[in-house]
């Protein structure tokens, strides 16, 4: 499924019709990142300006928001040299966005033009006649005092957004300096935060929907089955447990066979504190523990299905549409600014050759091993399609097995696939 933020990230060359038709036919809205142009208009330069000072977006330049059967109608192409030229006069400081043909065919040479405004490219704040236009939802305006001198104090964007990494992470350790956990899953993203949020505290009500959000999120329900197939047991769901501030949140789920709860999950948000420099964006990470050697003296095989499980409810939950809304409203944006997961961090407190045993796959010999992989998503790939987001976590599992010197991952996730899915343990 094509969606604004895919066609945003992805590569010129997959800019395709097909993509920006499958676009187009959702009926999204113009919204804070996504505006329609039938043809040419001298706004154009405008909404570049909005754009570059705001969040960024598309401009698809040859579709009507007319209720028609094709909304792609194409312009010629001598529109590319309006919209630079535009540009480049209206602008200050001049600057051109990229602009990617996309050709219409059994056209007489029309083409829906791709402008993709980028805030990491754009000479932040862009003006046009020594105002800063700024995006609102689905409209420009312009920006106020408070805006204006953020846009010009703040960092350059390319430094603030760019090469974003969660920190570090490491398998929990006891008051022995022990690991406690036999393997460990991490994802998160980083949330563009609005001006307004940057100085107050999180909201309990936003922390608590976030929460609510969670226990009715596909991890939540990997977990639980997963518990429930333990035997006798219990669970506690996410509540607020350990360092939490007012600009810090902690949040633990347990589970398994009591007292010990060899399952557990830790969400995370981190409003960084500002010092007096404007905070850019809200940190959210979700990790996975499974402790049972520590807990139970005893590790059950990790199975390539109960891994590929896992994986999967931990991308789908921070792509959830609940769980989205809950982060978008503690970062004060919109929805549509949430970005979708970074990659996958994943650490083993044995060799992987050893955690995985029991899969069918074979070592190879001399090849060495390993404990982990840190996995970045492709950016092009949209996480909330369950068949492109099964994909790429397919990618990250041959990865982990690859590095670790197994073959045979690509036919294990082959059987996976190809089995009848099979019935939840608890409803």
């Amino acid at each position: 499924m094509t969606t604004t933020t895919s066609l945003f990230v992805c590569r010129p060359a997959d800019v395709t019709l097909e993509r920006v038709r499958e676009l187009v036919a959702v009926g999204q809205p113009e919204s804070l990142t996504l505006e329609y142009k039938e043809s040419y208009a001298s706004k154009i330069p405008d909404s570049v300006a909005a754009m570059a000072n705001s969040y960024g977006g598309l401009i698809l330049v040859g579709v009507t928001e007319r209720n028609v059967p094709d909304r792609l109608i194409g312009v010629p192409e001598p529109t590319i040299v309006q919209i630079v030229s535009g540009c480049h006069q209206k602008l200050e400081p001049p600057w051109v966005p990229e602009i990617i043909p996309v050709p219409l065919p059994e056209t007489d040479g029309l083409m829906v033009l791709v402008v993709r405004v980028d805030p990491a490219m754009a000479p932040r704040p862009l003006l046009i006649q020594g105002a800063a236009p700024i995006r609102l939802h689905g409209r420009n305006a312009v920006a106020d005092r408070s805006r204006l001198t953020q846009l010009i104090t703040e960092p350059a964007p390319q430094t603030a957004a760019a090469g974003l990494r969660l920190s570090p992470v490491e398998l929990p350790r006891n008051d022995q300096a022990q690991e406690t956990a036999d393997f460990l899953l991490r994802t998160g993203m980083f949330v563009p935060v609005d001006a307004s949020a940057t100085w107050r505290p999180l909201s309990e009500r936003g922390v608590q929907a976030f929460t609510d959000a969670l226990n009715n999120s596909p991890l939540h329900h990997a977990l639980f089955h997963w518990c429930a197939s333990l035997g006798d047991g219990g669970m506690n769901p996410f509540h607020r447990s350990g360092f939490n501030r007012a600009r810090k949140v902690r949040l633990l789920w347990q589970g398994g066979p009591n007292p010990a709860f060899p399952l557990e999950a830790v969400a995370k948000i981190d409003l960084p504190d500002a010092y007096g420099t404007p905070v850019s964006h809200l940190q959210v990470s979700v990790e996975v523990r499974a402790g049972f050697l520590h807990a139970l003296g005893s590790r059950p095989a990790l199975s390539v299905a109960r891994l590929h499980e896992l994986v999967d409810a931990l991308a789908a939950s921070l792509v959830d549409e609940e769980v989205v809304g809950a982060v978008a409203a503690l970062a004060g944006v919109d929805s549509l600014l949430v970005p979708q997961p970074l990659g996958l961090d994943f650490l083993s407190g044995i060799d992987v050759p050893d955690l995985l045993a029991g899969n069918g796959l074979t070592p190879v010999r001399d090849a060495g091993t390993s404990r982990g992989a840190n996995l970045l998503a492709d950016p092009g790939v949209d996480q909330r399609d369950p068949a492109e987001r099964r994909a790429l976590i397919d990618s990250w599992l041959q990865q982990i097995s690859l590095d670790a010197g197994l073959l045979g991952m690509e036919q294990a996730l082959e059987r996976l696939h190809a089995a009848p899915p099979a019935e939840p343990v608890l409803s």
